[in-house]
């Protein structure tokens, strides 16, 4: 809800939009246009010459865009912190707190997962299902073998 205003402001979050046709990116006009909803669409940079038009015909849908931003090269800011924060919610606090054996696991999980966030959460997701099983913990060995599972 916006401040001072008894409206409710509404998001639309469209991933891999780079692959909607230029109807579907038209409907999102409109309801943009009728709503007010904000529109976020998420995709590859093919997404703007989508937007734009082959040449340039699609003006009436590309003065909407408020703002691109290009993730790709604003990774390198964030990306220890990013991946700190995404593996700290995909595992316990113990495994992820600030003592030797845990920053020697975070590198482990760093290190399988090749910066590729969904690989790592099915490192994690994998490795905290089968450290739990009898009660063994996480431990590098254990975050090794598993990786070695994983399909590259």
């Amino acid at each position: 809800m916006c401040r001072g205003c008894a409206t409710k402001t509404w998001l639309v979050l469209v991933d891999e939009a780079e692959l909607l046709p230029y109807r579907a990116l038209e409907v999102l006009r409109r309801i943009h246009d009728r709503s007010g909803a904000a529109i976020v669409l998420a995709g590859m940079p093919r997404l703007l010459l989508n937007l734009k038009g082959s040449r340039g015909e699609y003006a009436q849908l590309y003065s909407r865009v408020g703002m691109a931003l290009d993730l790709a090269s604003r990774r390198k800011e964030s990306e220890a912190e990013d991946f700190s924060a995404i593996l700290g919610s995909l595992l316990s606090n113990n495994e992820v707190s600030d003592n030797p054996l845990a920053l020697k696991i975070a590198s482990v999980f760093r290190k399988h997962s090749r910066g590729n966030y969904r690989r790592l959460f099915k490192l994690a997701r994998g490795v905290a299902r089968t450290s739990a099983i009898g009660n063994q913990g996480m431990s590098v060995t254990l975050i090794d073998r598993y990786a070695e599972m994983l399909i590259h």
